[in-house]
């Protein structure tokens, strides 16, 4: 009998491991549903970690970092890719022997295999949401290189220009060491707009609402979203954004291919 159970058990187990990552789909990511987490060196908050429709895997989470706190020691990753997007507070960022700080809004991207690290230097919390992605297709380091390597931009860089909706911010348009085109723009849309006519295409998409509330399509139904959320547009799921609020929409939205 104890043969019989351990047998069962070790199987189970096999079994359970054998399973493959729940693929990430089109949702929602709420502030408010997040779970404040805690590891040896600082606090984050978990939203996905998992396969894409194109990706081999993407990790989405928020850390809080304390002031004088680093979230770990320099570091490379060697096959993975970072955007960084500040969401409260300051935080500095050391690239390949590069520092720059910045503030909310402030965007850093970390090629593979280049040396980074994380630290707030001022005296308050800095709260930013980190987003590592994983291809299916080599890295190519000189690809990455060449259009620019791992930097890292405040707010304040990015050129703003109207639209008949409202304004749009280049953050930026470009090769990157894990992707063939990676594009970064942040959309402020006026009340009652919305984004485009409901669409779909191969590309993935990152919504990340900075300020106002939202009414997000998702294939055949909606969601709301507000400030802090993040929304994932898997691969040709069909999507739009409208503004439910009495104030401008504002939100970064990433591609990536």
């Amino acid at each position: 009998m104890k043969s019989t159970l351990l047998s069962i058990m070790v199987l189970a187990c096999l079994f359970a491991r054998a399973q493959p990552p729940t693929s990430i789909t089109s949702k929602v990511f709420a502030w408010k549903d997040l779970i404040v987490q805690k590891d040896s060196s600082t606090y984050f908050m978990k939203m996905a970690n998992g396969p894409t429709a194109t990706l081999a895997n993407l990790e989405m989470r928020v850390v809080e970092l304390d002031p004088g706190r680093m979230p770990y020691p320099p570091r490379v990753h060697p096959d993975v890719e970072e955007l960084i997007i500040v969401k409260e507070g300051n935080l500095k960022v050391t690239a390949i022997g590069n520092t720059t700080i910045i503030g909310p809004g402030g965007v850093a991207l970390i090629m593979p295999g280049d040396e980074h690290s994380f630290e707030n230097t001022g005296k308050v919390l800095t709260v930013y949401y980190i987003l590592r992605f994983k291809t299916n297709t080599p890295i190519n380091a000189e690809r990455g290189k060449g259009a620019g390597g791992s930097f890292a931009g405040d707010w304040d860089n990015w050129s703003v220009q109207p639209t008949e909706k409202g304004e749009r911010r280049e953050v930026f348009d470009r090769f990157t060491a894990a992707f063939q085109k990676m594009e970064l723009h942040v959309t402020s849309l006026n009340p009652g707009q919305v984004s485009h006519a409901p669409h779909k295409h191969p590309q993935e998409e990152i919504i990340l609402i900075r300020k106002g509330n939202a009414l997000a399509l998702i294939g055949d139904g909606t969601q709301t979203a507000t400030g802090g959320d993040l929304i994932f547009f898997s691969s040709n799921t069909l999507h739009s954004l409208k503004n439910t609020s009495t104030e401008p929409l504002e939100y970064f939205a990433l591609q990536f291919q």
